[in-house]
């Protein structure tokens, strides 16, 4: 009998990856507000920008594997549609109109200049930049789930626009197009390797394609190891570089954890539990650090602003962890049980 999957280290990861990007805006904001400088931390909080790559590669591993069984069923696709939309925008619209709301409100609160697409910012769709400014990754997020559609219609259909869309991309960055436009941005950006990497784990996983435990979690410390250097030197051989680098390592540790961690892990551990929340931290962080960082108290100390910093971080999961109980495990369960029945 085969062993049942269980995807409890990914969410491990994931609260590890989303504490990072917490840590790379809050030490970002505290260096500017604050005059923060722990070099140690400082470089943490530049790894902590990757986390979003991250979520790219484990969003088209999630999505590839948990819909393996209905490729070519298009009869699927309403139920992938409606799970995935209220998914992202359950939790997600709540935020952007708070964050319209300010900024129109309010202008003084942004720091910068900025500018803004309504449009963008209420659909997701590309047109310019979201209220929410972490909001651009989700822009992706909704493009890649709509070009993974073509999966339920065509399994050959999927695969050939795959290898097109690879082509593409790298062409693009080759030849060094225009991407001006925000849908060419959106489509031909390097990004879209890194959920095309999530996809062939899945596959990797699906067709049990294995590799050796100690050749695996030994491939997986190197390239993690050079990474590390890579960025330490802050080495640049081309565009998005640094980027791949990382990609390559995450892809390595999240086929170790599915094919070898496959176990189950407490839910009142603190990384199970912002692996959760995940979504709901990435969403909320940013605005919650800006506020939290302006009102505490200046200091020239060091050591009290690190201890403001590590508040404020607890603050930031506190209160992330409160929406996500509200938004993601109640208001979405409710639609899902008001609507299920539709879309089955």
């Amino acid at each position: 009998m085969e062993q049942k999957k269980y995807f409890d280290i990914l969410q491990i990861y994931r609260g590890i990856a989303a504490l990072l990007v917490v840590i790379h805006h809050t030490y970002t904001s505290f260096a500017h507000f604050n005059h923060f400088d722990i070099p140690a931390l400082a470089f943490i909080a530049k790894i902590g920008k990757l986390g979003v790559d991250f979520f790219f590669i484990l969003s088209g591993f999630i999505i590839t594997y948990t819909t393996f069984k209905y490729r070519g069923d298009s009869s699927y696709f309403k139920k992938y549609a409606f799970n995935r939309i209220i998914r992202v925008y359950i939790p997600y619209l709540p935020i952007s109109l708070a964050m319209l709301a300010l900024y129109y409100l309010l202008p003084s609160l942004s720091a910068s200049d900025r500018s803004m697409s309504l449009l963008t910012s209420l659909t997701l769709l590309p047109h310019g930049n979201p209220a929410l400014s972490v909001a651009w990754t989700l822009v992706f997020e909704m493009f890649f789930y709509f070009v993974f559609s073509i999966n339920f219609f065509s399994r050959k259909g999927w695969f050939y626009f795959l290898g097109i869309w690879i082509v593409g991309i790298i062409t693009a960055a080759i030849i060094k197009m225009d991407l001006s436009h925000p849908v060419l941005k959106l489509i031909f950006s390097l990004y879209n390797l890194e959920f095309i990497i999530g996809v062939l784990i899945a596959y990797l996983i699906q067709y049990k394609i294995r590799i050796k435990y100690a050749y695996l979690f030994s491939a997986s410390i190197l390239a993690l190891f050079a990474f590390l250097v890579v960025k330490y030197l802050d080495i640049n051989l081309f565009p998005f570089f640094q980027n791949l680098i990382f990609a390559f390592s995450a892809f390595l540790f999240v086929y170790l954890g599915v094919s070898y961690w496959n176990k189950r892990i407490s839910t009142r551990n603190l990384f199970m539990m912002a692996g959760n929340s995940s979504y709901s931290l990435y969403l909320l962080h940013n605005p919650l650090q800006s506020i939290l960082v302006r009102i505490f108290p200046k200091s020239d100390l060091q050591y009290f602003i690190f201890l403001e910093f590590l508040i404020v971080i607890m603050i930031i999961v506190i209160i992330s962890y409160i929406y996500y109980m509200i938004f993601e495990k109640k208001i979405i369960a409710i639609i899902k049980n008001k609507v299920d029945i539709y879309v089955s």
